[in-house]
């Protein structure tokens, strides 16, 4: 417990938020915690994460496959790398002053007005149209310019990582003068994709290249784990909610029935495997051992979001089709065992990222966790791979039923395989790393 007389200079310091100098965090800070204002801003973000899932399932309903699929990985990138942006100026500067919080409600403003612009968006798309729509750049401009104006403190106050600081402002300053410049021309649609990608690719290498050319700044590696996994967390939050809107439409069509609480208990299951299945990776343990690895391990987050609130986007898309039919089994088995076949994969990435390990019980268990998902899809296909799904035949429900029970199932053979299996394997690499981490020399440290 804290000494008496330190509790008026704790308490100086989180009641008054007056100016304070960004002079960087202690990188090796053991047990720093994610505060509040984190979790307030990262709500904004799962708000934007629930609304393109929604308009996927809208546009896939409709048919629009390809461009809605394309609106989603767009907008998901989008919102992914500018949280990320923000994370990691707050694991390094987060000093929670009253330009810190200014700044990122300012932030969390531009996430709201980027969320109005999807519709638009994803339309654009539909008709082979630039997505760089006015609410779209507006907002992901409000989004990026405190960040900029934040580095820009953090270089003129620290002038030990001036370098790096002033390195990420010109990064993102020239990013979304090339965002802005883009949404202005009128190009053709495919050369606005070639470009869009051409400057994520840059945006998202300059970072790292500038890092390992001009030192680290002086972020938190157990922070940054913390942060990521809460945000996977919320994210799952998206299943829960497409699960419980799924079977809130079944419900109110046909009341109570055992195919409703089949539904129910295999979406909660979904959500539930997710969830276990992230958090047996060793993200902050092996992170705070071997810190240099959070580049590659926070990219491999990226997709990892989209594909997480695209499970969700499947289960409303279920919602759609029992509301208003015009929807395929086939279509929705689709819709769910892909983006969990996704999920899946990329938890794999990230635990191989991170522990830097690779074996062949790995194949043989994903092999056996996705053999229902194929099963899910074949069932789908056989019930119909054009017809819309008709509730009031039985066969049609109960096909439902059994696709959604695959899905199920297939995620919770992923858990008891790490259970039984994988958990040692896991362990014997993180026995690797740590014996390599007794070697390691300040280089494998972030330079603060």
């Amino acid at each position: 417990m804290d000494d008496a007389s330190e509790i008026p200079t704790r308490l100086r310091l989180e009641l008054r938020h007056r100016m304070r100098p960004l002079v960087g965090r202690d990188p090796a800070e053991r047990d720093r915690a994610v505060t509040p204002l984190e979790l307030l801003y990262d709500l904004t973000y799962v708000v934007a994460f629930a609304a393109a899932a929604d308009l996927l399932a809208e546009h896939l309903a409709e048919g629009e496959v390809w461009s809605a699929i394309a609106g989603f990985v767009f907008v998901g990138w989008a919102v992914s790398w500018a949280w990320l942006n923000f994370t990691w100026f707050a694991s390094a500067y987060g000093n929670d002053d009253v330009m810190f919080r200014l700044a990122t409600i300012v932030q969390m403003i531009g996430v709201v007005v980027l969320v109005f612009g999807l519709p638009a968006a994803f339309e654009a798309l539909a008709h082979a149209e630039n997505p760089l729509v006015p609410a779209i750049v507006i907002g992901y401009v409000v989004m990026r310019v405190p960040q900029i104006a934040l580095w820009l403190a953090a270089a003129r106050q620290d002038p030990a990582h001036r370098r790096i600081a002033l390195a990420y402002a010109v990064i993102i300053s020239a990013a979304q003068v090339g965002w802005v410049l883009l949404a202005i021309a009128e190009l053709p649609i495919v050369p606005t994709i070639v470009i869009l990608l051409v400057l994520a690719s840059a945006e998202m290498a300059a970072p790292v290249m500038s890092a390992h050319r001009m030192g680290f700044a002086p972020w938190n590696a157990g922070h940054i784990a913390e942060r990521f996994a809460l945000l996977t967390l919320i994210t799952i939050g998206e299943v829960i909610a497409g699960t419980t809107a799924a079977v809130g439409a079944l419900t109110l069509e046909q009341g109570w029935s055992p195919e409703a609480v089949l539904i129910i208990s295999s979406g909660l299951l979904i959500a539930a495997a997710i969830w276990w299945t992230y958090f047996l990776v060793p993200s902050r343990t092996v992170l705070e051992l071997r810190p240099t690895r959070t580049f590659s391990w926070r990219y491999a987050h990226l997709p990892l979001f989209a594909s997480i609130a695209a499970v969700g986007a499947g289960l409303h898309l279920t919602t759609i089709a029992v509301e208003h039919g015009g929807v395929s089994l086939f279509g929705i088995s689709l819709a769910l065992a892909i983006p969990l076949a996704l999920t899946i994969v990329v938890i794999l990435l990230i635990w191989s990222v991170l522990l830097r390990s690779f074996d062949l019980s790995h194949l043989s268990l994903l092999l056996v966790t996705l053999a229902p998902l194929v099963a899910a899809v074949v069932v789908g296909f056989l019930a119909g791979p054009t017809e819309p799904i008709d509730l009031e035949d039985r066969s049609d429900l109960t096909a439902l039923s059994v696709v959604i029970s695959l899905v199920a199932l297939g995620a919770v053979i992923e858990v008891v395989g790490h259970e039984l299996v994988g958990y040692g394997h896991t362990l014997r690499a993180w026995q690797r790393t740590a014996g390599e981490a007794e070697g390691a020399t300040a280089t494998d440290l972030p330079r603060g």
